[in-house]
């Protein structure tokens, strides 16, 4: 592997270098980002926003889909055209999966895998006194332990994510994330509960438990654990009002994990569970640990439990050997079970899977076709799941100040914020209420969000 040694003049002339992150892909990838951002301020580096003139800019990847890896390329070539001076890194997924690939896009100084970022700080500052540096892109299998990365409040956000898991074992046909992201691996009981008494202590109201496959959390510890006991301790804790779970596997809900979420106000009505494809035919050729009737009683199950819950999904469409009497079967499936969002992807082959070998393959224009009515669907589905809280007042957490208006001659902030369920609700306000919990009376659609009216303190 060649990785060009450039001069970079200006990373190696500052004493506390400006250091700048974009990140792309998933809720874990925004988690990793911001502990990078803390070690290396930790070891002397000045962090900066993204689009600030920078030394340094570490971008962390992502590779799920052959679009990941063109926007990282695309995000590359644009950093360095407008930073030719700076040192360009380039760590996560992508250069873990394929890192020859990425130390040839023009433009790249230094890579790192989904391990050993930690490590980064102190590389960079070798490489910046003229050092060659090899890139700490080990082998996924090589992923044994699990690297506890620093948690640090982040100003700009209200709610806060806590990583307590990675790694992947299911190995479904289509998917790339255990080559990216190695075995399981989970952060112990102690620490997690650790760091949400200091997300608490921080004044977050919100705490967002995310992991690669966060449904197995805890089953490689000595001794084991579960996601359901973790959060039995978690809820008992004088931390955030509410825990969100970031994605959850529908072969992982037990009953004990079922009832742990029903019993706890605190845990949020709102659970991400990847169906993927609603035909049993595509789910077998994908090598998911379920099929429709599975996840149809896990939804009953689960609404039966827990009133007034939000469901959203994956799906994926023009699966190889799709046709289109199983897109129409999946389409009614998604179509049935009612979903709050969904999330449409067009398959993307993914060289060492094994649906990369898989045939037929479907045509691009009815890929395109088919995630055209999918997303429509998805459209109408989350209008439908808005709809059904016309009317009634929910405690909202206020995110971020979108607009202004007047009223009487009174200017009023328009604020963003969501509920439990996830639901994006809109709603005017005579000061700003960034970080704090209301309640709000939800009444007309706006789109992607509900307008709403602020209820007043008593």
């Amino acid at each position: 592997m060649d990785l060009h040694n450039n001069n970079n003049s200006s990373a190696k002339d500052v004493a506390s270098p400006r250091v700048a992150f974009h990140t792309l892909g998933c809720k874990v990838n925004y988690y990793e980002t911001e502990a990078l951002r803390e070690q290396f301020r930790r070891e002397g580096f000045v962090p900066v926003a993204a689009d600030a003139a920078a030394d340094i800019y570490v971008i962390n990847t992502c590779t799920v889909t052959h679009l990941a890896d063109r926007k990282t390329r695309q995000l590359i070539c644009r950093v360095k055209r407008q930073n030719p001076k700076s040192l360009i890194v380039a760590c996560g997924c992508y250069p873990q999966v394929d890192p020859d690939a990425v130390a040839a896009i023009p433009g790249v100084d230094l890579l790192a895998g989904t391990a050993l970022r930690l490590l980064l700080p102190g590389l960079i500052k070798r490489r910046l006194q003229g050092e060659e540096i090899e890139p700490p892109v080990k082998p996924y299998e090589g992923h044994t332990g699990y690297e506890e990365m620093p948690w640090t409040p982040d100003q700009g956000r209200t709610r806060a994510y806590l990583k307590i898991q990675d790694g992947c074992d299911r190995c479904c046909s289509y998917c790339i994330v255990p080559f990216a992201r190695g075995p399981l691996r989970s952060l112990p009981p102690s620490r997690v509960l650790g760091n949400l008494r200091e997300i608490g202590a921080a004044g977050y109201r919100e705490v967002v438990l995310t992991g690669i496959h966060l449904g197995l959390y805890g089953v490689d510890l000595n001794p084991p654990s579960s996601l359901a006991a973790l959060l039995a301790e978690a809820v008992r804790l004088p931390g955030p009002q509410r825990i969100r779970l970031s994605s959850l596997e529908p072969a992982d809900f037990s009953d004990p994990l079922i009832s742990v979420i029903a019993a706890a106000d605190s845990i949020c009505r709102h659970l991400h569970i990847p169906l993927q494809s609603g035909d049993d035919t595509i789910l077998h050729r994908m090598r998911r640990q379920y099929d429709t009737a599975y996840f149809h009683r896990l939804l009953g199950e689960l609404r039966t439990a827990i009133p007034d819950l939000a469901i959203s999904t994956d799906i994926i469409v023009g699966f190889p050997g799709e046709e289109e009497r199983h897109f129409q079967k999946s389409f009614a499936f998604v179509r049935e079970c009612g979903f709050s969002r969904l999330h449409v992807f067009p398959f993307s082959p993914r060289r060492g899977t094994k649906a990369a070998q898989m045939g037929p393959a479907v045509p691009p224009v009815v890929k395109k076709e088919r995630s055209r009515s999918m997303i429509e669907l998805g459209v109408k589905l989350s209008l439908d799941f808005q709809k059904s809280f016309f009317g009634r007042t929910l405690p909202v957490l206020f995110e971020k100040v979108v607009g202004e208006e007047a009223a009487d001659r009174q200017p009023l902030l328009i604020l963003e914020g969501l509920t439990s369920q996830y639901l994006r609700v809109r709603a005017p306000a005579g000061a700003n209420l960034r970080g704090q919990m209301r309640y709000v009376l939800l009444q007309s659609s706006g789109g992607a969000y509900i307008n709403g009216t602020i209820f007043p303190q008593s």
